[in-house]
């Protein structure tokens, strides 16, 4: 299996590159509790389609993991993308990120213009959270702390603010368990805490990155909802796509769905580029 370290913070990066090295390269980030796993509808129809995928996952999350410390910001996870995509010599790409995923996409974007071509969040934003949006996560990590991350999964099921449609379909709230648990209660604890280090400048630097800015929200994910729509205003040229009757967890409810947006944009991106298939 692919392993990336760094020997200046122990950290070893599981990471799989699917398809064609000739093809153009997106890169997907999963969402806090994920991993690759969250992907594999994604993957498969993306390599059908003659791209070149490579998924990776965070720090303490399933096969990564967290290095020296017990904690990180969210610059640590935008140098260790870095260290990945030098690693894979990869020059221009889009990359697709989930929640914390869209974050990283965004500030990576922000840091390193002319290396990303698009960002495409996937209930993900590049403004920074109000105090009463992580409120929930004293809540979460104490959960994770005293009772681990099967108690934690169950807790996030019957959720009002991020998992009422996850919990009415019993084929993805077994799924949403079978992902979720894989992570590390130290993971989880590390990934909610470095949401608080998001720098307030983001849109300013994705704007001047020149890069192309694309968002899918579920219509009852309240949190990124308002944040996206924030977002739209600052970037009135970002492309925006709500799914109705979905909440925070599309790429699960709503894989099918999903992915025709994925294409739709991705269309757009890719029509100068066109990929090996």
């Amino acid at each position: 299996m692919p392993f990336l370290s760094s020997p200046s913070n122990s950290v070893s990066t599981y990471y799989e590159d699917h398809g064609d090295a000739r093809s153009y390269p997106l890169v997907l980030i999963h969402p806090i509790g994920g991993n690759i796993l969250i992907w594999d509808y994604e993957i498969q129809l993306l390599l059908k389609s003659g791209f070149r995928v490579i998924a990776y996952e965070l720090r303490g999350h399933h096969r990564t993991n967290m290095g020296k410390t017990g904690a990180y910001t969210m610059q640590d996870l935008i140098d260790d993308l870095r260290r990945l995509l030098e690693h894979l010599n990869i020059g221009k790409c889009t990359i697709i990120g989930h929640s914390i995923g869209g974050i990283i996409s965004s500030m990576y974007a922000a840091q390193h213009p002319g290396k990303v071509d698009a960002i495409i969040m996937i209930n993900g934003s590049p403004k920074k959270f109000q105090e009463k949006d992580l409120e929930k996560h004293f809540r979460t990590r104490e959960v994770a702390i005293t009772q681990g991350m099967k108690a934690l999964a169950e807790h996030k099921l019957v959720s009002l603010d991020e998992a009422r449609d996850l919990f009415a379909d019993k084929r993805h709230a077994d799924f949403f368990r079978e992902v979720f648990t894989k992570t590390s209660v130290e993971g989880f604890v590390a990934a909610t805490v470095a949401l608080y280090t998001i720098p307030g400048n983001v849109v300013q630097g994705l704007r001047a990155s020149g890069c192309k800015v694309f968002a899918i929200v579920g219509s009852d994910d309240d949190v990124f909802m308002r944040l996206i729509k924030e977002t739209k205003e600052e970037i009135p040229e970002m492309e925006l796509r709500v799914l109705q009757g979905s909440d925070h967890w599309v790429v699960i409810e709503k894989p099918k769905e999903m992915y025709d947006i994925l294409m739709g944009f991705l269309a757009i991106v890719t029509k100068d580029v066109k990929p090996v298939g």
